[in-house]
């Protein structure tokens, strides 16, 4: 808990900016009785604030007095420190923050919260972060005395929560890890490559990883603070072994949850860096891999199979035979890696996805293959990946290390589908009785992005370079199969455009005009599960780059066009509500 300043610390402080040093002038100044006085004079040593010599009290020369008096020169120090002000000050150091973040934070009342903020606003200490939002920060000037003021504070509470024999890793609002010792005891629970051996990696280090979060620990955040603390250190070894316990249980994995969380952490660079390495393909940051031939090593000592980072060499005559052994004339149409490489986009693909119009040809297909020596992968087999797409079959072959995946005609589990204008984008390639469709690289990068599997974004950028990228066939694809299916593609596309955004930099033209869409799918989904106060719906969906007049805005859009409606109760409250529903 950050150390509170009362009335009686306050004015012994201020006794001593007047000049006063002589213990019982600066006690009768205070107006407090002995025993009062030797407990404030105890607790503002204990703080840093102050130091005594005999009889006499000083200012202790450090950053903190300094700043102290400086800041108290322009600010009521009364009602910026006193009681809960100075928490919800220094809370505000990482801002702009709502109350309610401050209350997820501090474990303080609303109500408490409120009065504080209040107080700091008649001093001028904060401000709101723009007009009509509720997200407050910490007014800065060009000296910033007052923000480095509360850093310093803030540092100081935090470097008081941490063991002394504890390293801090990373930290922010929810989460603290932090490595100590072998052996020693932390607060928090073991994560990182301290569970690793639970999970089929045995891997010793000089230290115990532990995480301290407001949220249940997951093999997901194992993983992740195994890469943080990897990347930290620039430990190539480390980097090594996280990403081989990543394939290790990569079954357990869903690479869309796990960008989303690199992304929370500000590592989407680096986990975006894992996914191209383990693909071998290129990286931003180099320096905190391995070479190609160490981790190969490593993978052989974990007994982790080439198979699990290698691509395959594709089968050439794959298509051939299918048109051979076809029971009659079918269409079928490549997306994926397979669709790539016969561009000339990649050398090679782990997958070859096929997707057919009607149930009669995927049967067919399905058959074909079966005759080829192929066979159906059992679900409890299945990824979370594979769990997601949702193909009609999933076949392997016990000579060639490349499986299929065929669709009928859904791609994804209520995601995207073979449409008709996809279809006739498609170059068509006949094999005998095979006519089979290589969809347009437009349409390949929508399914990449709505898929999300591992090394998608790194295709994308591939066809972003060297493809022939339609960024309007992308979007009108987009909007016309999310009006017709009601599916959340919009929302997935804009997760993959800012990890390609992180990545390189890449912004579509339409990014902005995908941002409002799909805040104002979300407005209405949230809406119509019942949270129907605008307040509600402000809280659920301001954040960093959205703020509440943006909110607003688009509610009033969703008004205009008939989709909200706005009531207004006695106490000014907005109500919203679907019209006609």
């Amino acid at each position: 808990m950050i150390p509170k300043l009362n009335p009686s610390s306050i004015a012994l402080l201020r006794a001593l900016k007047e000049g006063l040093s002589n213990l019982k002038e600066i006690r009768k100044a205070v107006g407090v009785q002995e025993w009062q006085f030797n407990e404030t004079v105890k607790a503002l040593i204990s703080q840093d604030y102050i130091e005594k010599k005999g009889s006499v009290l000083a200012f202790k020369q450090n950053p903190k007095t300094i700043l102290f008096r400086d800041v108290s020169s322009q600010y009521n120090i009364e009602k910026l420190l006193r009681y809960s002000n100075e928490q919800v000050l220094v809370h505000l150091v990482d801002g702009p923050v709502s109350a309610k973040d401050i209350q997820r934070s501090t474990k303080l009342g609303i109500a408490t919260i409120h009065r504080s903020i209040s107080d700091l606003k008649s001093i001028g200490a904060i401000h709101k972060q723009e007009e009509g939002g509720d997200k407050i920060s910490i007014k800065r000037d060009n000296e910033d005395k007052l923000y480095l003021f509360a850093r310093l504070l803030k540092t100081e509470n935090e470097r008081k929560k941490i063991e002394p024999y504890a390293e801090v890793i990373y930290r922010n609002h929810s989460v603290t890890i932090k490595k100590v010792p072998t052996g020693k005891i932390a607060d928090g629970e073991l994560t990182g490559f301290s569970l690793f051996s639970e999970y089929g990696i045995e891997y010793h280090t000089a230290h115990d990883y532990y995480v301290k979060q407001t949220s249940p620990l997951t093999l997901q955040d194992v993983l992740l603070h195994s890469i943080i603390t990897a990347a930290k250190n620039s430990d190539r070894n480390a980097m090594s072994v996280a990403m081989l316990f990543y394939l290790k249980n990569r079954s357990r994995f869903d690479p869309l949850a796990i960008r989303a969380a690199a992304r929370g952490y500000g590592m989407s660079k680096v986990w975006l860096d894992v996914e191209s390495f383990i693909r071998n393909g290129p990286l931003r940051n180099p320096s905190l891999f391995p070479s190609r031939k160490d981790f190969e090593e490593k993978a052989r000592l974990y007994d982790t199979s080439s198979d699990e980072y290698d691509l395959p060499k594709a089968y050439p005559q794959l298509f051939q035979e299918i048109g051979d052994k076809a029971p009659f004339k079918i269409s079928a149409y490549l997306i994926g890696g397979e669709n790539m490489r016969i561009k000339g986009l990649k050398d090679k693909t782990k997958d070859c996805d096929i997707v057919t119009l009607d149930t009669k040809t995927f049967t067919a297909v399905v058959k074909v293959l079966k005759e080829m020596g192929y066979r159906s992968i059992n679900e409890s087999n299945l990824s979370e990946d594979d769990k997601r797409l949702n193909a009609g079959d999933i076949l392997i072959h016990s000579e060639r290390s490349s499986r299929m995946d065929v669709f009928n005609r859904n791609i994804g589990r209520n995601q995207l589908y073979l449409s008709e204008r996809m279809v006739k984008r498609a170059k068509m390639e006949s094999f005998k009785k095979l006519d089979l469709g290589i969809l347009d690289d437009s349409d390949i990068f929508l399914l990449k992005s709505i898929a999300g599997r591992t090394g998608d974004i790194d295709d994308m950028l591939k066809i972003v370079n060297e493809g022939q990228l339609d960024w309007n066939i992308v979007w009108d694809e987009m909007v016309k199969q999310e009006d017709e299916t009601n599916a959340n593609l919009s929302g997935l596309l804009l997760e993959a455009i800012e990890d390609l955004k992180e990545r390189k930099g890449i912004e579509p033209p339409f990014y902005k005009k995908l941002i409002r869409r799909v805040l104002d799918r979300n407005i209405y989904w949230q809406v119509r599960k019942g949270k129907n106060t605008l307040r509600e719906i402000v809280d659920l969906l301001q954040g960093a780059d959205i703020s509440e007049k943006t909110i607003r805005h688009r509610i009033d859009y969703l008004e205009k066009k008939g989709y909200l409606k706005k009531l207004r109760k006695r106490n000014n409250e907005v109500i919203l509500e679907i019209r006609n529903a």
